[in-house]
């Protein structure tokens, strides 16, 4: 425990999956004494109030996942150019907001690429928070980057403009730092589900998902004794009526509960008729109910993935996009759940991966040694440890 408590600031992209996996390290280092500040957007400020950071707001280039007209780029070089705009947007707006209240320590998500150039100007530690896979020997021979990839027009367009703004910065750091390469990284999922842990850097520090309360989501409790069936695609990915309705047919009166979080896209009453044993709506408290769900069908977005695993929840992996692709095919390969490819979801399929997760006994086993190693992992207490030793270690 440093000697004064320490004004640490965080930064994050504003979208649930990289804001939510670090609000329960947020609270901890608030709990402990210490001042927590949060550069944010309006949309998000009431998650980081909650949680016990004082928002910093700024105005963010980045769609608002919980809108109809939000526009979500699907295509790679799209999305990157995404958080590129919002780089060159919010680097000038937090740096004049923090201009007269520098902080001792920046902890900042994959895709706030201000926070190591603002860390190197003021002269602090700044410690990157990864809510999914990180980089290690040998990445892009095994994600198979071809050599078409990296020659896309749109892609060596975003990699020029990219290493152009980098350079007008005047610091150190290269785009591969940005993007590849923290000083110090603490990653929020369990060792044995990071691809090829044993080529993983020792600057990152695997302390597994740090789960929070998350009071802003309301509150859930199960109508009866039924099993509970989680379905959800997340925040960002749910103008999907079709996938919904083959739910609603192959789960209809099958002696589960099911609640069924279809997004701000779709309206349930355009669903159809609905069995009786479903709750359908647009919004739900995924973390409340997981805990006593017994089945999860899920994006495989890793916020998700990870609140899943740490309740013991089997689960069928249905990926949208981004690291989603990945994490369907690793829940699958390690033994914790289906994994059905978006384009072959069908009503039958669905029947038979909630059979086979929730009666095959090494599912079960894998599932529990998972929730094991997660509950030893060290979550949010070795976190603030870290945050807290970064900050006295950078003073010697």
């Amino acid at each position: 425990m440093p000697e004064k408590s320490l004004h640490v600031a965080f930064m994050a992209v504003p979208a649930h999956g990289h804001v939510n996996p670090g609000l329960g390290l947020v609270t901890e280092l608030a709990a402990r004494g210490h001042r927590v500040t949060y550069a944010i957007n309006e949309e998000f400020a009431p998650q980081v109030r909650a949680a016990g950071a004082e928002p910093v707001l700024y105005t963010s280039t980045f769609p608002s996942f919980d809108k109809p007209e939000a526009d979500v780029p699907e295509e790679p070089a799209a999305g990157m150019t995404m958080f590129l705009d919002e780089f060159e947007a919010v680097l000038p707006q937090v740096e004049a907001a923090y201009e007269a209240d520098r902080p001792d320590v920046l902890v900042y998500d994959i895709g706030a690429w201000q926070a190591p150039v603002l860390a190197e100007r003021w002269g602090i530690p700044a410690i990157q928070l990864s809510g999914t896979y990180v980089g290690y020997e040998g990445v892009e021979e095994d994600l198979g980057w071809t050599e078409e990839m990296r020659t896309d027009p749109a892609m060596v367009a975003f990699t020029e403009r990219f290493a152009a703004y980098v350079a007008s910065l005047d610091v150190s750091l290269t785009v591969e730092d940005l993007q590849a390469k923290p000083r110090r990284c603490i990653v929020t999922i369990p060792k044995s589900f990071q691809l090829r842990g044993e080529r993983v850097a020792d600057s990152y520090t695997f302390v597994g998902p740090m789960l929070t309360e998350r009071s802003t989501q309301g509150d859930w409790q199960a109508p009866d004794e039924r099993p509970v069936l989680l379905i959800t695609l997340g925040s960002a990915y749910t103008n999907q009526p079709e996938f919904f309705r083959m739910c609603l047919e192959a789960f209809a009166d099958n002696g589960w509960h099911v609640v069924m979080s279809v997004g701000r896209f779709v309206d349930p009453a355009l669903l159809g008729e609905v069995p009786s044993n479903f709750d359908v709506r647009q919004w739900v408290p995924q973390a409340l109910i997981l805990r006593t769900a017994r089945a999860f069908i899920t994006h495989a977005g890793m916020g998700g993935t990870m609140e899943g695993l740490a309740n013991g929840v089997p689960l069928i992996a249905v990926p949208q996009a981004t690291d989603q692709l990945i994490n369907g095919p690793r829940i699958a390969e390690l033994g914790l759940g289906a994994h059905i490819p978006r384009e072959e979801v069908t009503v039958r399929g669905l029947r038979e991966a909630l059979h086979a997760v929730t009666t095959d006994p090494a599912i079960a086993a894998n599932l529990a040694a998972m929730r094991a190693e997660i509950a030893s992992a060290g979550g949010v207490t070795a976190a603030a440890d870290l945050v807290e030793s970064e900050v006295e270690e950078w003073k010697v």
